[in-house]
């Protein structure tokens, strides 16, 4: 495989869509996000009811926007959620409350649905102009595993800066590296079809036609169940990395570094998944792909509870698992839409994706408050398992 899988008349664009992915990835707050809104006096609850706003305000604005991607043009809707974004994270560092914090977090989720199906619509119309969507799956999965690979970087070098300056550094370092990709999506060219034509009732018309029958029926409710799982585990892996350090031997006031050079690790071991992930499409497939993702998730989340230093290993290979999916379920999504209306469906099924978070996270809480961390994450992963069976008998997601 070369390293450039497009034509040469794409290799300016693509490679400027790596550079904007990577500005994507940057983040110096990943390992001290929570430490940081902790430190701000919030309790637990009150970060709890900040994720739900994100994801409300995800959910509510997930539709409008690739509304807006489709009729105003791709590269302007990233271009504006980009900014966003970037103006999202200064204003984060320089926020005390809880309210500044809501309003903020909200900001964010809107900024993120800009470029949520935007992005991808894009470089799918990209490469339909010289018939190279094939292709797709290699170009997103390799601008995913190169950012992917940096954040792990500015990952570690984050917790080095809070420790030698304060939290709020590290968010206006992420603020400026953020803010480079809108030029950069300024000097791309635009794709697809736009303009006045598509409106709202085309809109609603395409994601019904598109989502509410087969084959994208199956397939949205499949992937919003391994989505939703995946990522209510996100709010248990901290504290078990933690407990698992100190039972180490990790001194207690090293174990914040411990997390952050364990997620430094998953975002490597995710980077090297994501790279191939075109080479998992064409050697796997994307049918046997799916069919084995929820097993192998399930075996991953189920041999922490058995051995605690596993949760290393598993969440690594969860993180993989996960990236690869979100790389290859685009590249299916895409394949059944066409040009216009594609960032519109993108989005809806990325509305749907989150609602499925909801329920997650909340029956999550409550199960690891009466079990524990570690055998909360067995548990769903039982979930993952017997539901993905009951979607694969009622209707053949893939």
């Amino acid at each position: 495989m070369t390293s450039w899988p497009v034509t040469a008349r794409l290799r300016s664009p693509v490679a400027k869509y790596y550079a904007y992915k990577t500005t994507e990835f940057v983040s110096f707050t990943t390992a001290i996000w929570i430490l940081f809104v902790r430190s701000r006096g919030l309790s637990f609850a009150e970060v709890g009811a900040l994720n739900s706003v994100w994801w409300l305000a995800l959910v509510a604005a997930e539709i409008p926007t690739g509304y807006l991607g489709d009729r105003l043009g791709r590269r302007s809707a990233m271009a504006l959620g980009t900014a966003v974004i970037a103006v999202s994270t200064a204003a984060m560092g320089l926020s005390e409350t809880f309210l500044q914090l809501a309003v903020v977090y909200g900001a964010w989720a809107v900024g993120q649905t800009f470029r949520s199906g935007s992005d991808d619509a894009w470089l799918y119309d990209l490469l339909a102009e010289t018939d190279e969507t094939h292709e797709f799956a290699a170009v997103r999965g390799r601008a995913t595993g190169v950012g992917l690979a940096i954040g792990a970087v500015t990952t570690l070098a984050g917790g080095l800066l809070a420790d030698a300056t304060n939290y709020a550094v590290p968010f206006f370092a992420t603020a400026a590296v953020t803010a480079l990709g809108v030029p950069i999506l300024l000097s791309v060219p635009e794709t697809g079809a736009t303009g006045g034509d598509f409106t709202p009732r085309t809109a609603l018309r395409v994601i019904r036609e598109k989502l509410s029958r087969p084959p994208l029926r199956g397939f949205v409710a499949y992937f919003a169940l391994l989505f939703g799982v995946a990522n209510m585990v996100y709010i248990f892996d901290q504290p078990i990395l933690r407990d698992v350090a100190l039972d180490l031997g990790v001194p207690a006031t090293a174990t914040n570094t411990a997390v952050s050079a364990s997620y430094a690790l998953f975002s490597l071991v995710a980077a090297a998944a994501t790279f191939r992930a075109g080479w998992v499409e064409s050697r796997v497939g994307v049918r046997r792909w799916f069919l084995a993702s929820p097993l192998v998730l399930a075996v991953a989340y189920a041999s922490v509870p058995l051995f605690g230093p596993l949760a290393f290993p598993a969440f690594a290979v969860a993180r993989g698992v996960t990236n690869v999916s979100s790389v290859l379920g685009n590249q299916y999504v895409n394949d059944r839409v066409d040009s216009v209306g594609r960032a519109t469906v993108l989005s809806a099924a990325g509305m749907l994706y989150s609602l499925a978070v909801v329920p997650f996270e909340l029956a999550g809480g409550v199960v690891a408050d009466a079990l524990s961390p570690a055998g909360a994450l067995a548990l769903f992963g039982g979930v993952l398992v017997v539901g993905a069976g009951l979607l694969w008998t009622v209707e053949r997601p893939v």
